[in-house]
């Protein structure tokens, strides 16, 4: 089975920025990105918490992480298999310190960050040990070998993948999520229009994007009848759904 991403947001703490040198153009940043042993905001009737020592395994095997903007994979700012970023874990959490690059986009976010205007963190990762205790999520283990860490200007605070909510819904005796399409397509429109994704309707494309992704996979594994709904077009409207749920 594949693995599936997930994403969580804390508040930026331990903020600093300065000049790596008196005389070189890059610079130097440090930051939380992981909080341990904090519990998140209500994810639908069910809250998680990263327990401490959660990273530990996966920072002993010197994952390849990037520091980027947004998780933009075109706005990277340092990565630790080029030794211009380092993780540090700590009884807090884990700290990123890095040596940005000298570009224009990393030089706009030292304004924006001293600011405050930009004042929150997202790690992407993939979850290895896990449990619940009533209706909170345990996390004990994370990977972060080809995941990011990133500063945000709209963080999803709950990008849970399908199989976590799904999990969260059996533990607490709940029916799986259905998205109504209407409020999908309504949602979709927004964007287009130029308006933000809302979390609520970030929620909606994420649902209906696992939905689909369901029905394909489901499809992929049967003969299909005429009277089907037509896969490319269903591919389309996945591919649709995934890039929505990455703004």
């Amino acid at each position: 089975m594949p693995r599936t991403r997930e994403v969580r947001a804390f508040p930026l703490t331990d903020l600093q920025i300065r000049a790596a040198d008196d005389t070189a153009g890059t610079l130097r940043f440090r930051g939380r990105a992981i909080v341990y042993d904090s519990l998140s905001e209500d994810m639908g009737g069910w809250r998680e918490r990263i327990v401490p020592g959660a990273a530990t395994r996966t920072l002993s095997g010197n994952p390849d992480v990037r520091f980027l903007i947004n998780h933009d994979p075109n706005l990277l700012l340092a990565r630790t298999a080029a030794g211009t970023a380092t993780l540090v874990e700590d009884d807090a959490g884990v700290l990123v310190e890095a040596d940005m690059a000298d570009v224009s986009y990393a030089r706009d976010l030292a304004v924006s960050l001293e600011r405050g205007d930009i004042n929150q963190m997202s790690f992407g990762f993939w979850v290895t040990a896990d449990g619940w205790a009533s209706n909170i999520h345990e996390v004990y283990g994370i990977d972060l070998d080809g995941g990011d860490v990133s500063v945000v200007t709209y963080p999803a605070f709950a990008a849970t993948s399908a199989e976590l909510r799904s999990a969260a819904a059996r533990q607490l005796g709940q029916a799986p999520r259905q998205p109504d399409p209407e409020q999908v397509t309504r949602a979709m429109a927004e964007v287009r229009a130029g308006k933000v994704l809302s979390a609520a309707n970030r929620q909606l494309v994420q649902d209906a994007r696992d939905a689909l992704d369901a029905l394909l996979d489901a499809a992929d594994r049967s003969i299909p009848a005429p009277d089907l709904y037509p896969l490319e077009r269903a591919r389309h409207r996945l591919r649709e759904y995934e890039l929505l749920a990455q703004l």
